[in-house]
């Protein structure tokens, strides 16, 4: 397989990519690493919640865990307030390749904590989530 890493922005993606997405309760370290042996060239962590990361002491020692042999790697990161989100993502940055905001769970305990897809119905919202992030 031929790698090309000349995509300007993502240098840190092989291509092509083979790419582990977020996935409740399957998306932790000891999968991506499984996944990274049979192909995987870029992994996400599952999605992690920045109010409770921010507020909860060993939220996110319980939550997030990675190694050397785990990159590139992509925090999924939820929530609703520019402020907090980027407080979590500060906390992550170091860690990871990329921060990625979860804009796409449909499930109903994304509606009532206010993240997930329900947040394309607020687009000033999302604007301020993604402007305070970048």
């Amino acid at each position: 397989m031929e790698v090309n890493n000349d995509h300007k922005g993502l240098n840190f993606i092989q291509w092509p990519a083979m790419v582990c997405g977020p996935m409740v309760d399957q998306s932790e370290l000891p999968f991506r690493l499984l996944t990274r042996r049979y192909g995987c060239n870029l992994a996400y962590t599952p999605m992690l919640h920045s109010k409770m990361m921010t507020t909860q002491k060993g939220y996110k020692a319980i939550h997030f865990t990675t190694c050397p042999q785990d990159r590139p790697l992509v925090a999924q990161i939820c929530g609703h307030d520019p402020d907090v989100m980027v407080k979590a993502a500060k906390m992550l940055e170091d860690e990871v390749d990329a921060i990625d905001v979860n804009f796409g769970c449909p499930q109903n305990i994304a509606k009532r904590g206010h993240y997930g897809s329900f947040l394309l119905e607020e687009p000033d919202l999302v604007e301020r989530v993604v402007t305070a992030l970048s």
